[in-house]
């Protein structure tokens, strides 16, 4: 009896194999599965970019956070935004929101910050410029700082959607003085770099729509988010066109550092030029109609 159990397992075992070789090879030779290879080459292409996009979004949300807060909100703000660090950075973020916390809440204090640019220096490692409003009391100041960042992985969480944390914060510099920021984006290839403009865009004028994809998002402002196909051997000056201004952005290829996300101040942009209203030429049809007729056609 038991050798012919052991027999009839080793006959199903047999099928079994054969079964899955005949399958595998019929896959193997189907034609469609090349492309459905190379449907997911392109699928990890798109996951990259949108890897990087998701960087780009956590980064900005995170400095936003940061660097925006009140006397009122100082203390919840920034305990919770503190669990977007890794554990050691966290810790020493919780000590100094503690130790400020009593004197920011007997102060009406407020501090408003915007990112002006980000920037990718290497793998994992950002570089920020942020100006900063702080109010306190009637008493108003000025700042702009510059930043690194250092991001690491971590598992997705309902509190942290991203699945990133920060690893390192450096401040590197501060100045009393507006950043100057030039009208010109440094891309890579298939990486998208994000442009905002103070304004509603109406238009794009971009010189080459097959080396340089772009998006646009229109409210109030606008975000145009610019992905190159391939490196640019050559310069390409892009157009943003508003209601009544227009701001021209040279777009390049890196060198050593990325633009991930540049915001174009008012300043950058030039008026628009009116267009000269052509001029009716009447043809000799109309004027013999004018004079035999009485008739005048509108110029």
């Amino acid at each position: 009896m038991k050798t012919k159990v052991l027999t009839a397992l080793l006959v199903l075992s047999l099928l079994w194999a054969c079964t899955i070789s005949l399958l595998y090879w019929r896959l193997k030779n189907n034609p469609r599965v090349v492309a459905v290879t190379m449907d997911l080459g392109k699928d990890a292409l798109q996951n990259i970019q949108l890897g990087e996009m998701e960087k780009m979004t956590f980064l900005r949300q995170y400095l936003e956070r940061y660097f925006n807060y009140d006397s009122n909100n100082f203390w919840q703000s920034q305990t919770s935004l503190a669990f977007l660090m890794e554990p050691r950075l966290r810790e020493e973020r919780l000590r100094e929101v503690r130790r400020l916390r009593e004197k920011i809440q007997q102060k009406n204090l407020s501090q408003l910050g915007k990112l002006i640019s980000l920037k990718k220096t290497s793998q994992d490692r950002y570089e920020g410029v942020l100006s900063l409003q702080i109010t306190e009391e009637r008493l108003k100041s000025d700042l702009s700082i510059m930043l690194g960042i250092f991001l690491v992985s971590t598992e997705r969480t309902l509190e942290n959607p991203w699945g990133l944390l920060v690893k390192e914060m450096t401040f590197k510099k501060s100045t009393p003085t507006p950043v100057l920021v030039t009208s010109r984006a440094s891309v890579e290839p298939r990486s998208p770099t994000l442009l905002t403009f103070p304004c509603a865009i109406t238009n794009i004028e971009n010189p080459d729509e097959n080396k340089l994809k772009t998006k646009i998002t229109t409210l109030n402002v606008s975000e145009l988010q610019i992905t190159p196909s391939e490196s640019l051997t050559q310069p390409l000056m892009l157009t943003a066109l508003c209601k009544d201004l227009e701001f021209k952005v040279e777009i390049l290829t890196a060198k050593k550092e990325q633009d991930l996300y540049l915001s174009l101040p008012l300043s950058a942009g030039v008026p628009k030029k009116k267009e000269t209203p052509k001029i009716h030429k009447r043809d000799i049809y109309e004027q013999t109609i004018d004079k035999v007729l009485g008739i005048k056609f509108e110029e």
